[in-house]
């Protein structure tokens, strides 16, 4: 952070307070590590201090870098300095080195100047008092402030107490009517038929009047409270309510929401249903003594709430390391209380399991190394959670950052987990680790290259794409399966969810987390029902909507869940409960051209009759990025069909209505929200479902007990994106294990293919459930492309073993580097980021300089954008790139990536995304190889850049290089 010239200094002590004045009981709540944002260019932690009673800040810098740290916070809605006069606190700070003093230590309201400073800090507290009146020109509008200092060592440690807002009180806040009205259903999700209670807290000293409403906003209802506190509303139907509250004597802000919803047992819901969630509440419903409202834990309402939805599964987390901490020694703890509790409400469970213990790795950071403790940890999750678990997942994201090893790595972990589910349980399926990236770049055509199509029953997969890209993804995925030849396995979605409303837009009750608005709900309700219905229509098996319980991410500004921190429903729950009621047992036929501007799917119910899911095309529908979206315009659109007689239909959140045909024709009106409408007679699909045969691995010939693994020498250099390796030299040392995940003892012979390999034995013999090593060395076979691969194969018992393979290469040795000088112009770069960019040149470190400045809550990104000037800088030919690069701060940086773009367009066309390892303070060279599948020549444009966490970033790079064969 760069502090520039400041105001005049001034300093203010503790003064007496008039006595119209007090401390604004609300300040108390500023006392409180949550309401503090990080904001520092290091890594910062925040956290109570019991023995200070104070708000303790340790920070950690980089060396000889911008040493700042100015915690962030931020005041809630109900929070003012309106009628403040002054600010007080007591705060005491101590550096690495005590004696290099503080550049800076500084008070900032809002992001403005002047900054205010504060005395310079001393081991032993200081009180300050700033009066308002010369702090700020408008307190009013102060909805942030910093407080923190530059110090001049690389360690900080500073304390915060005792905040006090001084003031005139203004009366009473306004009662939020979402905490003082409790609806008498758990997360406020009413099943139809069930008594609408609603009760009125004591601490409101009124008796309101309430106003009912539905979804749209219109009035349905008016009343005056009762006596007795408790409100019990007449027969409604399905759909989703607010109830606002009104009174001279007191102010009220918000609603209490709800939803009604069929219920699940009037009729039995197809066990194989397309709709699910991931409630992921082993880690998210944990509890929580910040959450005022809930500070227990969530495990019995979330279940309860995944029934009401009509959820026949749901998608839950383990982690391995908690549950086994000791080898052989377990603790089931959440994990096995929430099995229990959606078992016992008759649904299934997708669980998902990764973060081995230490004790199971062997030379990795995240996967387990010893794989017959990965085979006799599956073995026991599924004879232990047999009956309760319906699929097991192996590991989440392997592709990011969940993994870091290579591809072949995860693939030998793989086979064991596999191995050991279906010992404890022979007839579950096991599904693959979810891929993060959509996309499927070379990291995931590695992993099945190494045999693991006899591993896996559900090729699983995330997005969180836009609906008008789901056309394209799913054309790529099915590529990509034919390809592999595993077409024929269940296609999952395990997380699918929603960006398109953006970060959060109102202050949570909870210090530090943002909110949806009203209007932001509503957007993900339209959102979830086109996208899941548009999935299962493309292909998809099962669709999980991420996530069921509250989870904010990025600093707290992304609000994700159906529910909200106070454990209540938002209304696209009853858009989900809508769809497993109406479709959950129908069968998709196809689409329906309906007219321009529409969309229609046609289902067959299990009676036969028929019914169409329709809506009009939206922002949601045709847009990318996060459109601007008017709520107010329902873009209805009339069409009309040949059908004769009276019908019912529900819209997206349940609330049915009947239409009557005229003329031999049925007359209907879309909106941008989903409808149902059912009891059709049969009707055809202008676009039928295309039904592929599914069916789980086999083993075919194979031997699958036999596992190879490998242990690499740094002679190796893991390729950024994980999919191969760049061997830096002739005679590379490995070792090759050789498990044998089965009670027989196995003999045979180890096959290398791929180079010259010394130290490999005539044959080998292997115990139950034992493994052997084999020092060896390879000298690899590279093609004219400086490409190739290290195949091992083997035959045991009589049986071929499954393959392992690693993609290899030797750069920079055996390539010439041809440079690039016009990339060095920082003219020849578009701007593209999601905050304020600048690209300039440093003339000392004759280096292009990329920076950007982001927004809170933004998703923080910069990838300029360099157009190649063709046909003279064509990559035809290119085996890849090499630069030399830094950044600042480096530790806030989450990944770096080049974007090989096949067209000219900002920010647009199809690309390939290619893994840089993240770059330091210093100065590293990088190689990014390009994919066997990608064909350089088509390449019209190179964006290089990173995605990070910091909210201003600054990398450069110099001497770009283009790769090309000797």
């Amino acid at each position: 952070m760069k502090i520039i010239a400041l105001a005049t200094t001034f300093l203010f002590a503790c003064s007496l307070l008039s006595g119209a004045e007090t401390i604004l009981p609300w300040s108390a709540g500023l006392n409180q590590p949550e309401r503090f944002e990080k904001n520092c260019s290091g890594a910062m932690t925040i956290r109570r201090d019991t023995r200070e009673n104070a708000i303790r800040f340790d920070a950690k810098f980089s060396r000889n870098s911008d040493y700042w740290c100015y915690p962030r916070l931020r005041l809630h809605s109900h929070e003012t300095l309106a009628g403040a006069t002054a600010i007080r606190f007591e705060f005491r700070a101590v550096q690495k080195d005590p004696a290099a003093g503080y550049l800076h230590a500084l008070v900032m309201f809002e992001n403005g100047m002047p900054y205010f400073p504060l005395p310079p800090p001393k081991p032993e507290y200081q009180q300050v008092t700033i009066p308002l009146a010369r702090a700020v020109k408008n307190p009013a509008a102060v909805r942030q402030l910093r407080i923190g200092m530059n110090p001049r060592s690389e360690e900080l440690t500073f304390y915060l107490r005792n905040i006090e807002v001084i003031g005139k009180p203004t009366g009473p806040a306004p009662c939020d009517v979402a905490e003082v009205v409790t609806a008498e259903a758990p997360g406020a999700a009413f099943l139809q038929g069930e008594p609408v209670r609603f009760t009125l807290k004591s601490s409101v000293r009124v008796l309101p009047e309430w106003t009912l409403k539905n979804w749209k906003g219109e009035v349905l209802r008016r009343g005056s409270w009762p006596r007795k506190r408790e409100l019990l509303l007449e027969s409604l139907p399905n759909g989703y309510y607010t109830l606002e509250l009104s009174s001279p004597q007191q102010a009220f802000q918000g609603f209490r929401s709800f939803a009604i919803v069929a219920d699940p047992s009037v009729q039995p819901r197809n066990p194989e249903m397309f709709f699910a969630l991931d409630s992921a509440q082993s880690w998210l419903a944990r509890p929580n003594p910040a959450n005022s409202r809930h500070p227990g834990d969530g495990y019995a309402v979330v279940s309860e709430v995944a029934r009401r939805a009509g959820l026949k599964m749901v998608r839950d987390r383990l982690s391995w390391g908690e549950c086994e901490p000791v080898p052989g020694k377990f603790n089931w703890r959440q994990y096995m209380t929430n099995a229990t509790l959606l078992s016992e409400r008759g649904i299934q469970l997708s669980g998902m399991y990764h973060d081995a213990p230490k004790w199971a790795k062997t030379n990795t950071t995240h996967l387990p190394g010893d794989l017959v403790a990965t085979y006799r940890f599956a073995k026991k999750l599924a004879e232990t959670f047999r009956g309760k678990m319906a699929v097991w997942e192996f590991w989440n994201e392997q592709d990011i950052g969940f993994a870091p090893e290579g591809a072949w790595d995860y693939a030998s972990a793989l086979k064991a987990a596999y191995l050991g589910f279906k010992a404890g349980d022979p007839d579950l399926p096991v599904a693959i680790g979810a891929f993060a990236h959509t996309h499927l770049p070379p990291y995931a055509d590695v992993v099945i290259k190494n045999g693991v199509e006899r591993y896996f029953d559900i090729f699983n997969i995330h997005t969180y794409a836009r609906l008008c890209e789901c056309p394209e993804l799913l054309a790529n995925l099915h590529r990509f399966l034919k390809q592999h030849k595993v077409e024929d396995r269940p296609i999952w979605f395990t997380e699918n969810g929603c960006y398109m409303e953006g970060v959060g837009k109102t202050d949570s009750y909870m210090a530090g987390l943002k909110a949806h608005s009203p209007e932001q709900e509503m957007i993900i309700a339209e959102f979830l029902p086109k996208m899941m219905v548009t999935m299962q229509f493309l292909g998809v098996d099962r669709d999980f909507v991420f996530v069921l319980p509250p989870y904010n991410e990025r600093n707290g500004f992304k609000d994700w869940g159906l529910m909200r921190r106070d454990y209540t429903v938002k209304p696209a729950f009853a858009a989900f409960a809508t769809l497993t009621d109406k479709l959950g047992n129908a069968t998709l036929l196809g689409s329906r051209e309906l007219g321009p501007g529409l969309r229609g799917f046609v289902y067959r119910q299990p009676d036969g009759s028929g019914t169409l899911v329709y809506w009009s095309l939206s922002e949601i529908d045709t847009e990318k990025g996060i459109p601007a979206v008017n709520l107010k315009d329902s873009k209805a659109k009339k069409f009309s069909l040949p059908l004769e007689g009276k019908f019912t239909g529900v819209d997206a959140f349940g609330t049915p209505f009947t239409v009557q045909s005229a003329n031999h024709r049925l007359e209907l009106t879309a909106t941008r929200m989903p409808s149902i409408l059912t009891g059709l007679p049969a009707l055809e699909p202008t676009t039928p479902r295309e039904i592929r045969p599914r069916k789980m691995a086999e083993s075919g010939e194979y031997d699958r007990t036999i596992v190879f693994r490998t242990e690499l020498s740094n002679d190796f250099k893991l390729l950024g994106d994980k999919s191969g390796v760049d061997i830096k030299r002739e005679d590379a040392a490995f070792r090759l294990q050789v498990f044998n995940l089965s009670d027989e003892t196995k003999s045979g012979k180890v096959a290398i293919a791929g180079g010259k390999v010394s130290g490999l034995p005539g044959t080998v013999t292997i115990p139950p459930f034992g493994k052997i090593e084999l020092p060896l060395k390879i000298t690899p076979d590279l093609n004219e492309d400086l490409r190739g691969e290290i195949r091992i194969t083997g035959t045991f018992n009589g049986k071929p073993a499954t393959r392992s393979v690693i993609p290899c290469c030797m750069l920079p040795r055996m390539s010439r580097k041809v440079d690039m000088p016009d990339m060095e112009d920082p003219g020849s770069w578009r701007v593209n980021s999601s905050g304020a960019m600048t690209i300039t040149f440093d003339h000392k470190e004759k280096a292009l300089r990329f920076q950007a400045k982001f927004s809170p809550g933004v998703d923080c990104w910069v990838y300029p954008e360099y157009l190649l000037q063709l046909p003279q800088e064509s990559l035809k030919g290119a085996l890849g790139l090499s630069f030399e690069v830094k950044a600042h701060p480096a530790a806030q940086v989450k990944q770096m990536l080049v974007m090989a773009v096949m067209g000219t367009q900002k920010e647009e066309g199809e690309s390939v995304y290619l893994s840089v390892p993240k770059p330091t303070e210093q100065w590293e060279e990088r190689f990014v190889l390009f994919a066997n599948q990608f064909d350089p020549d088509k390449v019209q444009q190179l964006r290089i850049g990173v995605n990070t966490n910091a909210a201003e970033i600054t990398y450069l790079i110099r001497n770009i290089k283009v790769l090309y064969a000797r």
